[in-house]
């Protein structure tokens, strides 16, 4: 395994990576704005960020160029929720806390996923000339842009819906439910406030955790990912129940790991994948080293004569 630098994007071509990037980042507001149904905007956003990856590489042809925008996109994301807390501090009093309604965090979602596994799909069925090392290093630089903006965006998220999704209050009760299986059978019956959405939130806040560091180590055992997954989860808890800015549940534990486990399933399945595609020539797709090819035998033969 092998981890080279590849050919850097020119000033032009990063110019023109940020403003995808850009352009991937105005889509939520623009789509709200002109659409009523979310689920219409949502779409958008997806459809989108697709044409928007499609033309990048279209134009450009190196998969680092689609990272920095995904990178660039990220910046913006974060830069953008920071001015409108502090805006929002000043305008709105003391009783104001930041936070991400259901559609932004869903188009969040779509503008990391959307480019990230149109790239990855590209790749997976990549071959012939056009795979060669100086493409397989320019995907490990991609895979690289793109997990620091997965992390950006996560930890953002983190922080601000799970962490601190409301105002911390020390002086009322704390609340903590230990009894296994109640919070889940109360979403599947529809008695509780969000009922299937919730399942799907808490089944999946950890599953990017697990992803990245199994890119960042694809070596790492199952057993310890899970072990991982469940003491953040333990950590999220515990940090709800003492800020008391949410009820701490042993059920959220079971969906985290649950999550964590679809992170991990997600990563082998297109590593798999890429293996079963190249017959074993690209061992691990997803991970900051790559697999170099082996060197091309040369046909040609050496004659020795006698002087």
């Amino acid at each position: 395994m092998s981890i080279l630098p590849s050919q850097k994007l020119t000033i032009g071509e990063l110019f023109v990576s940020i403003a995808a990037g850009l352009m991937i980042f105005l889509l939520p507001n623009d789509a709200g704005r002109q659409i009523e149904s979310t689920s219409l905007a949502e779409s958008l956003v997806f459809i989108y960020s697709v044409i928007i990856t499609l033309v990048l590489m279209f134009i450009i042809k190196r998969y680092q160029a689609v990272g920095a925008a995904i990178l660039s996109m990220a910046v913006f994301t974060v830069t953008s929720f920071f001015i409108e807390m502090v805006r929002g501090i000043f305008t709105k009093g003391a009783d104001y806390w930041p936070t991400f309604d259901e559609y932004s965090l869903i188009t969040m979602f779509i503008m990391w996923t959307a480019p990230f596994f149109v790239i990855v799909t590209i790749r997976l069925f990549t071959g012939g000339s056009k795979d060669n090392n100086e493409s397989r290093r320019g995907f490990s630089r991609f895979l690289s842009m793109s997990i620091k903006a997965l992390m950006i965006i996560y930890i953002l998220v983190i922080v601000f819906k799970m962490l601190i999704p409301q105002k911390p209050n020390m002086t009322s009760e704390r609340q903590m439910d230990l009894i296994l299986f109640s919070r889940i059978s109360a979403c599947l019956m529809g008695t509780h406030e969000n009922g299937i959405m919730y399942i799907m939130w808490h089944s999946l806040i950890l599953a990017p955790l697990t992803f990245s560091i199994s890119i960042l180590n694809p070596k790492i055992k199952i057993w310890h990912l899970l072990v991982i997954a469940a003491a953040t989860g333990f950590t999220i808890e515990m940090i709800q129940y003492s800020l008391n800015t949410s009820t701490a549940c042993l059920d959220d534990l079971i969906m985290y790991i649950i999550g964590a486990a679809a992170g991990i399933c997600i990563k082998r399945f297109i590593d798999f994948l890429r293996r079963l595609f190249t017959a074993g020539s690209d061992k691990c797709m997803l991970s900051f080293s790559y697999t170099p090819l082996p060197p091309k035998q040369s046909n040609t033969v050496t004659v020795l004569t006698e002087d």
